[in-house]
């Protein structure tokens, strides 16, 4: 293995779910987790990164990054945000990853607040990362684009809705394991997923992510502090045209090859080497594409490791045991943050019940939009 880009140090992670705490308080629950993880104190911190989304629309707050840095008063450390739709989270932290060549010991905190907006608005809001012209105002929102992947997979490899049951019905068991899932201790059975209403066909509502706030927040370091320290050995960022309709397929993401393709280089790895994967499942359909973009499965063959149990946790690839964005839950400025933050449990041996044995390489990947923005990074695999 090469020598690590960067490290994480510390990492932590707030309960994703609705939740009546402000952006501020959840940011702070977070940053002091993850301190305290690290054994650090705030004088020890070089820079904050924040990544959030829909401060602004929903929250009438952006300077998000003094609003956080702010709570580490006295320090006047650089800050800066990043907004990069979904994938807000991911390209923060590769950009801390970047910094390490003048600052160190670089504070990322991904943190999101939306249950307090509410249908059209909340809807409308989360349209901006669509094109204004040839989705927003047509009026193609974000279920409707993942029902079009859906329907293009369906027709080119003979996907079925069963198959997109079988990952909701895994998620979600897994998200009973994590404490800090938005769907822990809320058992789903198939039942509910048979009694789920249509949301754009073929996607119902138990294929979509649930709408969630949450914070997560890692210390990202170029140098190893202790035998905790969890490195990264790869970190890549792949952008896109940023509406389907520019582009000649909707079974993978151009985006997310390319940023799995660069990271898995600068890891010297390739996907045979990845022991669980974290990917950006915001709607069933896109676990599948996920795990096709990332050389997971061949093209097409993503549901055949579904359907034989092979991403389970017990499985040969485990996906998602966190329970992923669909049942894990997707506070979106902080969903690419928490992706490392159950990269750093799973490798360390420190995730409980739903730990994958012998988890040595793990994969996150971070998606903003419809594969407008990707974000890759390769953890674990060296000493």
């Amino acid at each position: 293995m090469p020598k690590p880009c960067a490290y994480v140090l510390g990492a932590g992670k707030t309960r994703f779910g609705p939740t009546s705490k402000t952006i501020p308080q959840l940011a702070q629950e977070a940053i002091i987790e993850a301190l305290s993880d690290a054994r650090l104190d705030p004088c020890d911190i070089g820079a904050v990164i924040v990544g959030n989304f829909l401060g602004g629309p929903n929250e009438s707050q952006l300077h998000l990054n003094s609003v956080v840095a702010g709570l580490l008063p006295g320090l006047n450390l650089p800050s800066w945000r990043t907004e990069a739709a979904c994938a807000s989270g991911g390209v923060a932290v590769h950009q801390a990853v970047l910094a390490l060549s003048r600052y160190d010991n670089i504070l990322v905190v991904g943190v999101e607040r939306m249950s307090n907006v509410v249908g059209m608005e909340l809807t409308r809001n989360i349209g901006m990362a669509g094109d204004v012209v040839l989705d927003q105002i047509a009026g193609l929102n974000f279920p409707a684009n993942y029902a079009l992947v859906a329907q293009s997979h369906f027709a080119e490899y003979g996907t079925t809705p069963r198959d997109l049951e079988l990952i909701s019905l895994k998620n979600h068991a897994n998200a009973n394991l994590n404490p800090k899932a938005h769907f822990h201790l809320k058992e789903v059975c198939q039942a509910d997923i048979d009694a789920g209403p249509p949301v754009a066909s073929p996607l119902r509502l138990f294929d979509c992510c649930p709408v969630s706030d949450g914070a997560a927040a890692v210390i990202i370091s170029s140098r190893r502090a202790d035998s905790r320290s969890v490195p990264i050995l790869g970190s890549a960022v792949a952008s896109d045209v940023i509406s389907l309709a520019q582009r000649s397929t909707c079974t993978s993401f151009p985006a997310a090859r390319a940023a799995a393709e660069a990271a898995y280089a600068e890891a010297h790895i390739d996907s045979r080497d990845i022991d669980f994967a974290e990917v950006h499942d915001c709607f069933t359909i896109a676990e599948l594409v996920a795990m096709e973009d990332l050389a997971l499965a061949d093209r097409g063959q993503a549901t055949m490791l579904v359907r034989d149990g092979q991403t389970s946790i017990g499985g040969r690839i485990p996906v998602n045991a966190s329970g992923g964005l669909k049942a894990g839950g997707h506070a979106i400025g902080a969903t690419g943050v928490g992706q490392i933050y159950e990269s750093v449990l799973q490798l360390r041996g420190e995730a409980g019940s739903r730990q994958v044995e012998g988890a040595s390489v793990g994969v996150a990947h971070n998606v903003g939009g419809v594969g407008g923005t990707c974000s890759v990074h390769v953890l674990g695999g060296a000493t």
